[in-house]
């Protein structure tokens, strides 16, 4: 049995390129008596049973929701008796969908309430929808996500009770678009320029992919977190052609090996 927190507050993260890694990093230093934990690594210590009193779910939007790791893992909270309960989404533009409604039903499912959902718009890295900005530096957006967090992090500490506005206009879009593009590792191409650094396979959350002589394979469990194309040593993991001659980009505080040590707790 594993059992999650005894402090006063728990944050549990997934990340792919480490904007929502950098997120929780930020809110421990704000608050007192505070840890982080990834969602991977506790799936694989089930059950969960999570008694810290304010707990945070912090991730990135993908397709227009929430990100299936995520959805696996709140279904699967066994909380103890909490006293706030937060999320925060992450993305270029995160507002869009449904992450924080669908929250909330999974939270309800569960007899809990969600007293808190906040979006935190960062430097774009889902290559489906929103390739990096064209009008802001990404220094810039992460200046104005920094400021954003640490207005985050003082709600948390008065257990302020709110929720930033959702458009999810694009909710039976996203469906379609979920079913079509969901981690299907057809999607994703090596271009000639692969020097077989391993790193894919080093930054891979799920340990998807696995090099073989000349050849990278990838399994059946691909996430579509795209830390392999945005972390590739030579920019030539492509997306099918929306990534094509774009820019790659991950957290400047987040290193390849921390995104790969969420398969730890």
């Amino acid at each position: 049995m594993l059992i999650l927190c005894i402090m006063d507050t728990a944050l549990y993260y997934f990340s792919g390129t480490g904007n929502s890694l950098s997120v929780a990093r930020t809110i421990k230093d704000q608050i007192t008596d505070c840890e982080i934990f990834p969602i991977i690594g506790c799936l694989k210590q089930r059950p969960i049973k999570i008694s810290a009193q304010r707990v945070g779910i912090i991730f990135p939007i993908h397709f227009m929701t929430i990100p299936r790791i995520v959805c696996e893992f709140l279904s699967e909270m066994n909380f103890q008796k909490p006293q706030y309960i937060f999320v925060i989404v992450t993305g270029a533009n995160p507002k869009l969908g449904n992450a924080l409604s669908l929250a909330v039903k999974y939270l309800q499912a569960l007899g809990q309430t969600l007293n808190a959902g906040y979006f935190i718009p960062m430097v774009a890295a889902h290559f489906p929808y929103i390739s990096l900005s064209k009008t802001k530096h990404p220094d810039q957006q992460y200046q104005e996500a920094h400021k954003k967090v640490l207005d985050i992090s003082k709600k948390i500490r008065q257990l302020e009770n709110g929720f930033d506005k959702e458009f999810a206009v694009f909710a039976d879009i996203k469906q379609l678009v979920t079913k079509e593009t969901k981690a299907k590792e057809k999607f994703f191409t090596i271009d000639d320029g692969c020097i077989r650094c391993g790193y894919c396979m080093q930054v891979c959350p799920f340990q998807n992919i696995r090099l073989h002589g000349k050849h990278i394979q990838r399994l059946d469990n691909c996430h579509s977190c795209f830390a392999c194309l945005h972390f590739c040593s030579k920019s030539v993991i492509q997306y099918k052609k929306l990534s094509v001659g774009k820019p790659r980009h991950h957290h400047p505080s987040v290193s390849l090996n921390d995104i790969s040590l969420q398969r730890n707790l």
